[in-house]
């Protein structure tokens, strides 16, 4: 029987590969979706070991017995939780693709730099908005802190940079396994046509990765707008004082939600507290503005420094988790009726708004468990049986609102602006 002649393909016609997978017209999410079912036992612990390390990055938790840990300046939303979520799938992912190109000894060394490095800068970007400062803490005291309160404005760009730069790697990786391993065209010879059309085409059409990172830079900038808050903020003349908006801060004023009065009216509708300027005990240097409302808000009403009862009480704005703990302890001191019924006054009229409330509903801090609520309730306690003949009520309530903007910067100023332009 003579032997058949083998048909050879002509240039333009479409020729298949042989591949183990029976599906060869899978889309890319479905060829995705079967490396990750094919590796699902590594994508689930890969999955879990993120959720753990990310959680510790962002202070959910202390490794016990030495208490040591990051410790969060904000408290925690449930848009963190579903950022921190997404994160640990991405990187799943990620890492699951990986060990799939590996054990297929497949390799890709003309895209391996850029996608490699698109995956680290997002898995190291993913960690800054954990919190508004890196501090470090063990054995009850800090032991080390990198304030990083410049950042607070850039948080939501930072968080929607970070899931673009990891989603961004996934796809580099999950197409480039797709295209090596599915169904190819082998490709037609360039016409001289088609070669000069090519030649005049800009630059950035020609490159895909830069046409996609250019896409990806736009949509984060336009992202930015809405995610930064932003409102204008300018110097009041007479020294020592600023505005945002219909709110006066100065070196011994500082802004804070309080509970509705009776037949007071929200700011915003539906919520039950109304930020308010109060007087303070401690007196802050004030800075001019910078024309930037969030910039002049850290400046001015986050305070910073030692305040000068600070040797007294051992504390210092600079070193919050510390003082936190300190004023915790005043919850111990005994006062008198008198004194008794000044505390009840004032602490059962001061809310926790950003840890276990919120401004639908505000939380008083004596039905509180945080312990930035412990802290204020002691810190009410210092200063009646200490100042409680020099200071009165609204100024303590002023100082221990002082405190919630070091220790909820991020909380403090949202809220202030959010109200600012309502």
């Amino acid at each position: 029987m003579a032997a058949k002649k083998k048909k050879r393909d002509s240039p333009g016609e479409k020729r298949t590969l042989q591949h183990p997978m029976k599906d060869t017209q899978a889309s890319l999410l479905q060829h995705t979706l079967t490396i990750v079912k094919e590796q699902r036992l590594y994508f689930l612990k890969a999955a879990l070991l993120s959720l753990v390390i990310y959680s510790f990055l962002f202070g959910l938790w202390k490794i016990p017995f030495v208490d040591f840990g990051f410790t969060r300046m904000s408290a925690v939303t449930f848009g963190d939780y579903l950022f921190l979520l997404a994160i640990a799938l991405f990187i799943a992912l990620f890492f699951t693709l990986a060990k799939y190109e590996m054990q297929q000894h497949l390799h890709h060394d003309a895209q391996k730099m850029g996608k490699s490095s698109s995956a680290l800068l997002g898995i190291f970007a993913a960690t800054c908005p954990a919190c508004q400062g890196i501090t470090i803490a063990a054995l009850g005291s800090t032991i080390f802190a990198i304030p990083l309160g410049f950042l607070i404005p850039y948080l939501g760009f930072i968080k929607v940079a970070s899931l673009a730069l990891l989603g961004l790697a996934v796809f580099f990786k999950a197409d480039s396994l797709y295209t090596k391993t599915c169904p190819t065209i082998i490709p037609r010879r360039k016409t001289t046509a088609q070669k000069k059309q090519r030649a005049t085409e800009p630059f950035l059409f020609k490159n895909n990765m830069l046409f996609t990172l250019t896409v990806i830079l736009t949509l984060l900038i336009v992202f930015n707008q809405f995610l930064i808050p932003r409102a204008f903020a300018s110097m009041m003349l007479g020294g020592g004082s600023g505005s945002i908006g219909k709110f006066e801060y100065g070196s011994k004023l500082t802004l804070k939600p309080m509970p509705l009065a009776t037949g007071e009216q929200p700011a915003i509708a539906g919520y039950r507290s109304k930020v308010k300027s109060l007087p303070t005990i401690s007196e802050l240097s004030t800075q001019p503005s910078t024309g930037d409302a969030v910039q002049d808000l850290l400046n001015n009403v986050v305070p910073s420094g030692t305040p000068w009862y600070g040797s007294e009480a051992g504390v210092s704005f600079d070193d919050p988790i510390t003082a936190q703990k300190l004023w915790a302890k005043g919850e111990g001191i005994q006062l008198n009726a008198q004194g008794e019924e000044r505390w009840n006054r004032i602490v059962n009229s001061f809310t926790c708004d950003y840890c276990c409330g919120s401004p639908q509903r505000p939380t008083i801090i004596t039905q509180c468990g945080c312990a930035h609520a412990a802290a204020a309730r002691g810190m009410a306690k210092w200063f009646i049986q200490n100042y409680g003949d020099t200071y009165e009520d609204e100024l303590i309530y002023g100082e221990m609102a002082r405190w919630y903007a070091v220790w909820y910067p991020q909380g403090t100023i949202r809220r202030i602006i959010e109200e600012s332009v309502a």
